[in-house]
């Protein structure tokens, strides 16, 4: 993979960051699920999600999961350790290949071709940030970052189809925070997560589908 922001990174280091964080998302979609059904076993699960939460938080020290819980659905934020939504561009999501424009409110407000409008853009970012990627292979591609005032970080509003493709934007920022520091080998997120089950509630056609996203041995 062609890349620069993670280029000095080991890639064993990034397989297994992203053996755990997909383990992380799949265990959080399954959660969502079974909050929507309201299973009785509900609070165990989240307990025992909460503790894999917290051990994933141990083992990324600049990269924090948050279990957000709401009326209808609980969400699994994804948190960067930086103090501004342009710390988080100068320090890494401007170094992703494919660069193509940035906006304060919205996508495109900016191009990176016109230096003055791009410089003048950047300088005007309050707590939101909209970037925009283009790749010939694949296309265009947005991330959206917004400043967490409250967990004083940056959010990364992701897309799970997307943060679950190794090569896109949302993927290679996750993995730079998380791995830019050293990170807690002991700690064995996929093995623990395994734990909480849920593979056995999908169907066949789920379970395939799982093992073809989730088990990086496959996918690589």
């Amino acid at each position: 993979m062609n890349n620069t922001l993670l280029a000095s990174i080991n890639k064993k280091a990034i397989n297994e960051f992203r053996k755990d964080l997909l383990q992380m998302l799949r265990i959080g979609k399954e959660i969502d699920r079974y909050y929507a059904e309201s299973q009785s076993d509900l609070d165990t699960y989240l307990k025992k999600f909460n503790s894999l939460i917290n051990s994933f938080n141990k083992k990324y020290k600049n990269l924090k999961l948050k279990m957000i819980k709401k009326t209808t659905e609980i969400n699994l934020k994804i948190l960067l350790n930086e103090k501004s939504v342009r710390d988080c561009f100068e320090n890494a999501a401007s170094k992703i290949i494919g660069l193509h424009s940035i906006g304060k409110s919205k996508f495109g407000a900016a191009v990176a071709s016109n230096a003055d409008a791009f410089s003048k853009e950047l300088e005007n970012l309050k707590n939101k940030l909209y970037i925009t990627y283009y790749n010939p292979q694949t296309g265009t591609s947005n991330v959206f970052l917004q400043y967490d005032k409250k967990e004083k970080k940056v959010e990364l509003i992701y897309e799970i189809k997307e943060i679950e493709n190794e090569p896109s934007p949302e993927s290679q920022l996750a993995a730079y925070y998380a791995l830019s520091q050293p990170f807690n080998k002991k700690i064995n997120i996929h093995d623990e997560g395994a734990t909480l089950g849920f593979t056995s509630l999908l169907s066949h056609v789920e379970k395939a589908e799982y093992y073809r996203k989730f088990d990086p041995q496959i996918s690589e």
